[in-house]
């Protein structure tokens, strides 16, 4: 198909690893049908949305509304999980061509392309399933090589039935469904074969996949793949067969983040999370059993949640301590619209802020413990940029590292020794401290 042949496009991505992938694949699509990247005056503006807190619609709306400022003639199709529950009147307002529904996104070269030969187009173009909740479809859409990263991700699952009480995530995804593990397999062959050293497997909930340990064993022995990890795993589908698979497969990295949300039994209970602190201990303990204790365990906690007060605040802080995480994300309660716990009485502004400083300032103590252990160790880094001199990169158990720049390539695994720890990073040879560290995917393509 060139039927995009004389077009230029850009895609702007937010939110999750799985928005990452299905942005790279949408990228993919187009130059498949002809189109070029470009940045600066983009024929086609596509934005992959996100919707998994309010200030993630607010930066959506923001970016579309810079997208339409900044390209007035530009096609701007909005997709994802923003764009899935956006009314027509925000639609209009921000001046949004064709609105597309989550998968449905592989319509997208194809929608681009009628577009552009219609002699007389509508005010706008809505592409949606009649009842995404009740859809069994895959998305077709296909990754031939990473674009934005040295690492790819491979989205291998969509949707969730899990329904946890502040998560609007299964109103917008639908349904579970997992990829076909032969069709997973052939892309994973595809995306190694371009020179991809490293694949990171990821889905709406990873661990809903049908065949997850299989996958992992499968993919993990292709020719040429030298890491495998996943983007995240809930806690209750860490099983012993997957724990197996895991540890026979010499690909995967010796890193897991697992979400807890919170230490609390009360919490976990209203946010129907489906396990107790108690279950999550005897989950961390049997992946230590089987993968060592030296596995980088990171994780998400929310503060703020609705039924968290000081007491359930501070048990968080103790397990999440007793646990030994490495990294901690932490992130305030957000009400979403539609769910149950938007309905729930909230906890005064100011004491959630101040517990997120409190939890802000552990998480980086609990960081710099866990990197602190690999000073002086000789650890495996592959090169994912280069500047001032320096390369940086990540080791197989996510730790970010810099260091001085020995003439390494981009996606060349290289062996250095970190000196000193600082603003969350490992240190190697004379160079000055970092800005603190937050991975932040590019968002434009």
């Amino acid at each position: 198909m060139d039927a995009l042949t004389d077009k230029t496009y850009s895609v702007h991505i937010q939110g999750c690893r799985t928005n990452q992938y299905e942005g790279e694949a949408i990228a993919a699509s187009l130059e498949k049908a002809g189109a070029v990247q470009s940045p600066d005056d983009p024929d086609i503006t596509v934005i992959v949305s996100c919707t998994i807190t309010a200030a993630a619609d607010r930066k959506c709306r923001k970016l579309i509304r810079k997208m339409r400022r900044e390209n007035p003639d530009s096609l701007i199709i909005a997709c994802g999980c923003y764009a899935q529950r956006m009314s027509d009147s925000d639609r209009a307002a921000l001046g949004v061509d064709i609105l597309i529904g989550n998968r449905m996104k592989h319509k997208i070269a194809e929608l681009a392309s009628d577009w552009f030969t219609k002699k007389e187009r509508g005010p706008y173009l809505s592409v949606f399933d009649d009842d995404i909740m009740t859809d069994g479809s895959w998305d077709g859409l296909l990754l031939d090589r990473p674009r934005l990263h040295t690492r790819a991700f491979l989205k291998v699952q969509d949707g969730c039935s899990h329904f946890c009480s502040y998560c609007i995530v299964p109103y917008v995804r639908g349904n579970p469904v997992s990829r076909n593990v032969k069709d997973a397999l052939a892309e994973a062959e595809m995306i190694v074969q371009s020179g991809c050293p490293e694949i990171v497997l990821t889905g709406v909930h990873l661990g809903l996949h049908e065949d997850l340990p299989q996958l992992v064993r499968k993919i993990g022995s292709i020719k040429g793949l030298k890491r495998l990890r996943f983007g995240s795993i809930e806690p209750f589908a860490v099983d012993e067969r997957l724990l197996e698979s895991i540890a026979d497969t010499e690909t995967f990295c010796r890193h897991l983040h697992i979400p807890l949300q919170s230490g609390d039994d009360g919490v976990l209970a209203a946010m129907r999370r489906g396990y107790t602190v108690g279950a999550f201990r005897k989950i961390t303990e049997d992946i230590r059993r089987r993968l060592g204790d030296n596995i980088h365990l990171s994780t998400d906690l929310m503060v703020g949640f609705p039924a968290e007060d000081n007491a359930a605040f501070d048990n968080s802080m103790k397990f999440i301590e007793e646990i030994g995480f490495g990294k901690v994300h932490v992130f305030p309660y957000s009400p979403r619209e539609g769910t149950d716990a938007a309905a729930m009485e909230r906890q005064p502004e100011k004491e959630v802020q101040e517990r997120v400083h409190r939890a802000l300032v552990f998480a980086d103590k609990l960081h710099k413990k866990y990197c602190s252990e690999w000073i002086g160790e000789k650890l495996s880094v592959l090169v994912e940029e280069k500047k001032n001199g320096t390369i940086r990169g990540l080791t197989p158990n996510y730790v970010r590292i810099v260091a001085e720049d020995n003439g390494a390539r981009l996606s060349e695994e290289v062996m250095v020794t970190p000196q000193r720890y600082a603003n969350g990073i490992l240190l190697a040879g004379n160079i000055p401290d970092p800005l603190h560290d937050e991975e932040e995917f590019p968002e434009i393509l």
